[in-house]
Formats: C-alpha cells, structure tokens, sequence
C-alpha cells in the first residue's frame, strides 16, 4: 500500500500543533479494593489486560470506554485533527453499512459532497474536478448510494444565514451591547472544540449558524423522512468531508433528533483514497463509469457545473460578510481588497470606512494566528467587527484530511471555478422554512455551544 495513505493517523505542521493537557477529561471510576503487592500486568495474545497476583491468579482487567462525545470534551487527545481515529466513522464500516443496509433496516442511503474534498481527491487523481465529482457520484452509486448530493444548497443556507445573525449583531453593537461584537465564525469544528474547552467567555460572540454539513444533515433528514414516510433513523447520511473534526461535529448531542444523528457517518478524502483501492477496478477513480449528482431541491434550479462562491476556499464567508454588510450599512457595492495583515502570517483583513463609521473583517488560519486573535480579544484590542476562523493552517483546502501535498493546486483550481450567486437560496426558504424568522428556521439552521467544565483531579470525583 502506498505510504501516503498507510496510516490516516498523521501528525502534520507541528508547530501549529496545541500541546495536549495531561488529564483526560472523562472521570475513571477508581473502585476500592484491598491492596495487593506483587501483582503484575500481562497481555494477552488476544489483546486483553490481565492482571497476575502474588498467588498466580489471573484478573481480566476491563477497558474504560471512551464515547465519540466524551473525546468532544477532551483537550487530551484530539487538536487540529489527526490525531482522531473513530472506527464507527471510517470508510470499512461505510462499506459494512452497504452491504447489510436490510439488516440495519436502511430505507435510504444518502451521500453528500463537500467542495474541498473533491477537489483533493480530482488533484491526486489527475482529474479534472466535474470528471471527478461525476465518477465519485458513479463508484458510491455502485455501492448501494440512493442519491448522492454536493452540499452547495448548504453551503449557500449558511452564508445567508451568517450574513442575516452578522447585520443583527452590527445593530445591537450600535444600540450599545458592546459584546455584541466580534462576530466569530463556528463552521470549523476543531477551533469550536478549543473555544468550548479553553476559552469558554468567548462562546457568546461565536455565530450560532450551523456549519454547512450540519445543516446538509437536517435537510436531508427533515426533507427525505416526510418526502418518503420513513423516519429520520430509516435514512443513513454519509458526507464526504476534508477534516477529521468533522466527524467529531457529526457525533454532537445538539445534531441528534430523536435518536437519529443528522450525519450518521463522516468520510474524509484520506479514506477514500483506501476505499478506492479496496473496491475500484485499478485503485483509483479512472475506469469508474460516471454517475449523476442528484439534485431534489426545486424551486431553486441546479447549478450548470461545480461552482464556488467568492473568498476563501473555506466557504468564503467573510467576503460575503463584507460584501453584503457594505451593502447594507453603506450602500457600497464596490470591491475591497484583504490584504496580508503582516508577512509570512495567516491572517488576513479587508475594512470599509465611512461617515465616520467603520467595518473591519478578518480571515485567521491556523492555531497560532487564532491564540493571538484570542488573546487580542482577552486585551480589549481586538477590533475586528467579523472573523472567519479555520484551525487549519490555509483554511479547508489545507484540511487534515485532504490529500497532502496538493495545496498550491488546489488554491489555483479553487479560484478558476465559477462563481454563483447565494440570493438565488431565498426562494428555498419559503419552500422548506416557511419563510425568514420563523422557529423553524431557528432549530434547523442554527446550534448552541457550551463551556466544558470538570474537575481536575478525577480521583476526588464522587459517583
């Protein structure tokens, strides 16, 4: 096997990397028992723990279980991403799910594309990226797919919805809640993790949109469950993601109706490199025959070709803040520029002034750039009005699963895609939603965050 994708765990720019605490903080059950001297612990061949008295007798000793939501509150074990391998999220269990979806009591199995990984996959391909999107779409049809989606109808509900909380925010910050900014973006799950574990004061000033899989997943849940008169638990949604944390964001409580999580399962680019091995005819996409991209959310008519919208690869969110708040507040349709707020940094701001007014916004990638922002904002000196946060060093297209080696590829193609135009969503509002401001679209599209607390010393912990 090639070693590039011998091991998904891959530790990658460690000097970006956070040094983990010391504490896990899932609290161990420490049971008294007498003491005992002279025991010893063996492995055995099967992989269990044994523990071997003074007298000779053997103790099996038992595993602590550790859940994909106890690792969301850890600061121990999982950062920027690679170091996270969840075996219910992996592209073997994908496969056993195809191959027992009778048993499993599947009605529907639905995937879902995001950009970035496509565009990962296309470039160690050697594809171009709609060749690549049409024979994904073709191998996970082959499978045992129902439908297969790209999640810019997603990706396009976040934007609108980031632009509408941002503007809400701005006129309240006017009013006199100051705290009211700076708007932080959410979409990324490793830098929610951090905020919620480390800087919980800061929680308040994250947006509350979802991220754009997160609401792929209640779409797809909501829309397909009344559309065909099946349950939510009836349908399997797998997306095709470019970073591990991903999966941790699927496994949230706050994306789980009913007992049915919104994304049951997360495939990066990574694994598809090792599922396309495992199951297509030379290892790789070539001879796989295309497939179609389904697309069932009408009114809204489907996009001519793989498209993107202005920015970063990350989603663009802060330029369609600017864009549209410049707009809003100004009336100024113009083109600002972001510039390089200092060499060789990450960290990249565009601002508007007027009248004596003024909009600031701001791109930080990477952990350090995001502990200065932090510690900035710790000072009273951040000034920034918005900022789109990504852990990953170079945002998404840099995500810790995408294939390594491609980024500077994968920016250039990035930024030949066509552009779209994200008001063209508006209509899809009144067709699932029932319009703007209604709960609906507040439970669907929008999430809450909470401070992790715990105690430090886990041997004092009551039970």
């Amino acid at each position: 096997m090639d070693s590039k994708f011998s091991s998904i765990l891959q530790l990658s720019n460690l000097d970006d990397f956070i040094t983990p605490s010391q504490e896990c903080i899932k609290p161990v059950e420490i049971k008294k028992e007498a003491t005992r001297t002279g025991s010893k612990i063996k492995i055995e061949d099967d992989g269990s723990y044994v523990e071997i008295t003074a007298t000779g007798d053997k103790n099996k000793l038992s595993r602590v279980d550790i859940s994909l939501a106890d690792c969301l509150a850890c600061s121990g074990c999982i950062t920027t991403a690679e170091s996270v391998l969840i075996n219910q999220q992996s592209h073997d269990e994908l496969l056993r799910v195809f191959k027992n979806r009778r048993e499993e009591n599947l009605k529907l199995i639905v995937v879902s594309f995001a950009l970035q990984p496509i565009l990962s996959i296309a470039t160690e391909c050697g594809l171009k990226p709609e060749i690549c999107l049409q024979k994904l779409a073709g191998l996970f049809k082959r499978l045992g797919a129902d439908l297969v989606l790209e999640m810019t109808i997603a990706d396009d509900f976040a934007l609108v919805e980031e632009q509408r909380e941002f503007l809400n925010r701005y006129q309240r910050f006017v009013e006199g809640e100051k705290t009211a900014l700076p708007m932080l973006a959410s979409t990324c799950p490793g830098w929610v993790c951090y905020a919620e574990k480390t800087k919980g004061h800061l929680l308040p000033n994250l947006s509350t949109c979802r991220s754009p899989q997160q609401i792929m997943g209640r779409l797809v849940k909501d829309k397909f469950s009344k559309e065909k008169n099946i349950t939510p638990s009836e349908i399997y949604h797998v997306t095709l993601m470019p970073c591990y944390d991903k999966k941790l964001e699927a496994s949230r409580t706050q994306f789980n109706v009913e007992g049915s999580r919104d994304v049951d399962c997360v495939i990066t680019p990574v694994e598809m490199m090792l599922l396309m091995q495992d199951e297509c005819i030379d290892g790789s996409l070539n001879n796989e025959q295309n497939g179609d991209i389904d697309w069932p959310w009408k009114p809204i008519q489907p996009y001519r070709s793989l498209c993107r919208v202005e920015g970063t690869g990350s989603g663009g969110y802060a330029h369609h803040i600017l864009a549209h708040a410049r707009k809003a507040l100004f009336n100024f349709n113009g083109d600002v520029p972001f510039e390089t707020v200092t060499r060789k940094s990450d960290i990249l701001l565009a601002k508007h002034e007027e009248n004596g007014k003024s909009l600031k916004v701001a791109i930080v990638t990477g952990f350090r750039n995001i502990q200065n922002v932090v510690n900035k904002m710790k000072r009273g000196t951040c000034d920034y009005d918005y900022i789109e946060i990504m852990a990953c060093p170079s945002g998404c297209l840099n995500g810790g699963a995408q294939v390594k080696g491609h980024l500077k590829q994968l920016e250039q193609i990035h930024s030949e895609l066509p552009t779209r135009n994200v008001e063209e969503l508006h209509e899809m509002y009144s067709s699932w939603l029932d319009g703007f401001n209604t709960d609906k679209a507040n439970l669907f599209l929008h999430t809450t965050f909470e401070p992790v607390t715990y105690n430090p010393n886990p041997l004092s912990i009551k039970w």
